[in-house]
């Protein structure tokens, strides 16, 4: 080969600190809209582990979707068991008074309740005995016990997971609309290069470069694919880069990016293209070349594998990440502090999935809902923790390990926010993540007095409330003066809510007000107690001068409005408590009750002190999230992201 003259060869190498390097290459590709590709395909969930889901997924149905029995043994209506006892037993037949099921059969139209059969006695071949009254919907699995459809199951942007495709299944999604993978074509280059499995001769190299950076590149999230070696010429190596552009997104060409006599690459690149940054002051990897070439990023990486393995974490890694709008999964180990107290039984060694955020320089971990039938629960986690089988459980404040099944990056930009449920708050995460914002916004549903006290434990960093006080008719000041005395919070409006009764289509049991809930002898589904809802329900029961203990079902309770609605859409009860957007959302009757501020109270340290805090709170007064949650019906967002006021 011919030696090449100064003006074919590159000398310009100058090492720019490592931060300066990624902004102007981000900005670089910004100019040339490189990242603004992103088609997206819609394919079988058995297929999308590992892909990215380009837009938020909700449930098409609920799970389970119809309510199931929990136990094997009998169905009966809870009416028919009262007064029993050992000595004086009830006789019940078969058909019109029970049926008998297994564990997951739907229970029978008419039933309410299941006994288990080892509390009942077979007194003939079509009579059973019962001694012991059984409470409304007991050993009942009820409909949106697990998922209450439309509930957010995925978030845009999320990477699918194997532990995803059973909430995905049981949602009733087959398929799911991904991110098409970004095309990475890298180019060998040296002519001293050999393949693998070849025997190298004296100043040869076996060229593998290229097969652990192809396989890093899908592993982060894309398609690979490696041309032919080429040798160290500038002719050939521009026609190889013209040749591999017109068929991928990003290209990187591997070796050639120093300033010896053989490395043509940052000239190649000039010459097509253009060279925004040669020379990185990082060890190894210095000499790495950021480009373009036809509107597409260009990768110049050094031939030594550990530089070119650095350069390829720092640079390729987030351009892949871009055009798939994800972020990566990488499992690891943290330690933090339990937000709650969990029991758990001795004998049994338990994996307790939780979801960790990062508050007051520590880690908090939270339980997600526990149960062997739950997929939700399993999809929002970020991590296990294992209690041994000698241990009772955990104690709130105490250190835990948890091994995580999310990136602890993502972690670290989890929002927690502790209180009463909101379906706005789904719309709020979702926005978040589709703002690239970078903050996960995690929502847990304790009720409105439950967010409280964890804001004033240091559990959350936010809370969602909506507690009415029933002297001054103001929501929230008084009780965050109660629950929080210690702490200066500042209260902002999120949305005023219309609450009522949900009720089936058409209204049958014509329910006009709270008063016709026992009138009518309506089955009704509560919500939690210490949640906002539960605790104005319980308000006009007073104001009417109603007994609680009068209205079936009273006591049954649920933690969403989703699942309220399940509930009542289903026909397993006749009505419940909740928000409008709810009924709306589930095509139920809604009889509105009441007028309500759902509000946000943030401890005033954290606001312009916690970077993904300020995010949120600036992103309540955007135009569209605004659009997004009053299309949903029953919200007034008109002063959403004021504020309210503050205490302390």
């Amino acid at each position: 080969m011919s030696p090449q003259t100064d003006l074919e060869r590159n000398y310009f190498l100058k090492d720019i600190p490592l931060q300066i390097a990624q902004n102007k290459y981000q900005n670089h590709l910004l100019d040339i809209s490189s990242l603004l590709k992103r088609e997206t395909e819609i394919i079988s969930i058995k297929d999308s582990v590992g892909r990215v889901s380009s837009q938020a997924v909700f449930a098409k149905i609920s799970s389970p979707h119809v309510t199931t029995s929990a136990m094997d043994g009998v169905a009966i209506r809870y009416e028919s068991s009262l007064g029993a006892t050992e000595t004086r037993p009830i006789k019940l037949i078969e058909g019109s008074a029970f049926r008998w099921v297994d564990t997951g059969d739907p229970v029978p139209e008419g039933f309410d309740s299941v006994i288990m059969i080892e509390d009942l006695e077979k007194y003939s071949a079509t009579e059973i005995l019962i001694r012991n009254p059984v409470a409304p919907y007991q050993h009942v699995r009820k409909i949106a016990e697990d998922i209450a459809a439309p509930e957010l199951v995925l978030q845009q942007g999320a990477i699918i997971r194997s532990l995803d495709l059973a909430c995905l299944g049981a949602a009733g999604l087959s398929d799911v609309k991904v991110n098409i993978p970004p095309k990475v074509c890298f180019i060998p280059t040296g002519t001293e290069l050999v393949k693998i499995g070849e025997t190298p001769g004296p100043g040869q190299i076996i060229e593998f470069n290229s097969v652990f950076l192809s396989a890093l590149a899908e592993d982060w999230g894309a398609e690979a694919s490696v041309q032919n070696p080429v040798p160290d010429d500038p002719t050939l190596l521009e026609r190889a880069v013209l040749h591999a552009i017109t068929d991928c997104d990003i290209l990187v060409v591997i070796a050639g990016s120093s300033a010896g006599s053989e490395d043509f690459t940052s000239s190649v690149m000039s010459k097509l293209g253009e060279v925004i940054v040669h020379g990185v002051a990082i060890r190894p990897g210095h000499p790495v070349i950021l480009g373009s070439v036809s509107g597409k990023p260009v990768i110049g990486m050094p031939g030594y594998p550990s530089s070119a393995l650095t350069t390829a974490e720092l640079f390729l890694r987030p351009i892949i990440y871009d055009f798939l709008k994800s972020n990566e999964i990488v499992p690891d180990q943290i330690k933090s502090v339990m937000g709650k107290k969990v029991a758990s039984p001795l004998g049994e060694e338990e994996f307790l999935r939780v979801i960790v955020a990062p508050l007051n320089g520590d880690y908090i971990a939270n339980p997600t809902t526990r149960g062997a039938a739950m997929t939700l629960s399993i999809s929002k986690s970020d991590g296990v923790i294992k209690i041994p089988p000698n241990s009772e459980g955990i104690e709130e404040g105490s250190t835990v390990s948890v091994i995580l099944n999310r990136q602890r990056s993502e972690v670290d930009k989890t929002l927690l926010i502790s209180g009463s449920h909101d379906i706005a708050l789904d719309i709020l995460a979702s926005e978040l993540t589709f703002a690239k914002s970078g903050v996960r916004l995690i929502s847990s549903s304790v009720g409105s007095v439950g967010g409280l006290l964890a804001l004033s434990k240091g559990y959350a960093h936010m809370a969602g409330s909506h507690l009415l006080d029933e002297e001054t008719g103001e929501y929230n000041f008084s009780a965050v003066k109660r629950h929080i005395p210690n702490e200066k919070v500042r209260i902002y409006d999120f949305v005023g809510r219309t609450q009522g009764l949900m009720v089936q289509k058409g209204n049958p049991k014509e329910i006009k007000n709270v008063n016709d809930l026992i009138v009518k002898n309506t089955k009704f589904m509560n919500r939690q107690r210490g949640s906002g809802t539960r605790l104005l329900f319980d308000y006009l029961l007073k104001q009417s001068d109603l007994d609680p203990s009068k209205i079936i079902g009273y006591e049954n309770e649920e933690y969403t409005h989703w699942n309220v609605a399940a509930a009542v859409s289903s026909g397993f009860v006749d009505a419940g408590m909740g928000i409008m957007a709810a009924a709306l959302a589930s095509d139920l009757e809604f009889i509105p009750l009441e007028n309500e501020r759902f509000q946000i109270v943030v401890p005033s340290k954290f606001i312009g002190s916690v970077v993904t805090v300020d995010i949120l709170l600036e992103r309540l007064s955007s135009g569209d999230l605004q659009n997004q949650i009053a299309s949903l019906g029953g919200y007034d967002v008109s002063l959403m992201g004021n504020v309210a006021g503050e205490v302390g």
